[in-house]
């Protein structure tokens, strides 16, 4: 289980001090770790009762804190569905899929997590401020790191800006793909402003967060980790048949930021 800084966090000095006091690291450290306006990873612990109890005592010292199950980085049930068109309306919103459309009321939105997709980018990126004894010695690549070096630097190519829109009562998550997304008539032709535009005005009216921390959150690199073995649950029509090219990265770091807002607002 991951004990999760949230993005309220002050970034004091004094700040850093009290929490390095309470979670026994070094502020040097803390620092690299959490930083304010992003999610920042705390600890993480193999037992929920060790989490919950570090979670509890930060807490009580006035630290935003949520724990979350290392698990749903690679949660089977929390799938994209791709959004194709998305109306904006007085107090709610309509989400056409694929294959149905739906209204929305603002209130069932708890985040947005924008970011750029590397379908097929895998998983291993050091995490931040951590430096493994390899990356110091020089070392020479077997045909298997090659072939890994050379899929990184072609899916580099075909990546695309997405936003991940995630609800408070399904698990499933609607995903914004600005490379099939209908912005409308209103659209700049600048796809990052556009997408930009959109997230900005649908979380004003939701009044929500856009987390485009993924690039600097240390979550991102704590969240990568092999799928689950298990079933999962019945999945929306727009989701069978079909085979996701996943992004190791962006993809368990939207679904942990998606659960921790989730778990943060059951507190409110």
């Amino acid at each position: 289980m991951l004990v999760l800084l949230g993005p309220d966090f002050d970034g004091s000095d004094q700040g850093y001090q009290t929490l390095a006091r309470a979670t026994g690291l070094l502020p040097y450290d803390l620092r690299t770790r959490v930083k304010p306006g992003s999610f920042g990873l705390i600890k993480a612990f193999g037992q929920a009762a060790q989490a919950e109890e570090l979670a509890a005592r930060l807490v009580a010292a006035g630290f935003p804190i949520v724990c979350v199950e290392r698990q749903v980085a690679n949660d089977p049930d929390r799938r994209h569905v791709p959004v194709h068109q998305l109306e904006l309306g007085p107090s709610s919103f309509h989400l056409k899929l694929r294959d149905r459309e739906m209204d929305v009321p603002y209130g069932a939105l708890t985040c947005i997590v924008e970011g750029e997709v590397q379908p097929g980018r895998t998983g291993g990126t050091p995490a931040p401020g951590v430096a493994s004894s390899g990356a110091l010695r020089a070392v020479t690549p077997g045909s298997g790191e090659m072939q890994v070096f050379r899929e990184a630097h072609l899916t580099a190519a075909i990546g695309y800006l997405a936003a991940d829109l995630h609800f408070a009562t399904v698990l499933w998550i609607a995903r914004i793909d600005a490379r099939i997304f209908d912005f409308g008539p209103h659209r700049s032709g600048n796809l990052a402003v556009d997408l930009a535009n959109l997230t900005n005005e649908l979380a004003g009216r939701a009044q929500v967060r856009v987390d485009r921390n993924v690039r600097v959150s240390s979550v991102a690199s704590f969240a990568e980790q092999p799928p689950p073995m298990r079933a999962g649950s019945p999945q929306p029509q727009s989701l069978r048949g079909k085979v996701e090219a996943v992004d190791a990265r962006f993809d368990p770091y939207s679904r942990m930021v998606g659960e921790a807002e989730r778990v943060g607002r059951r507190r409110l």
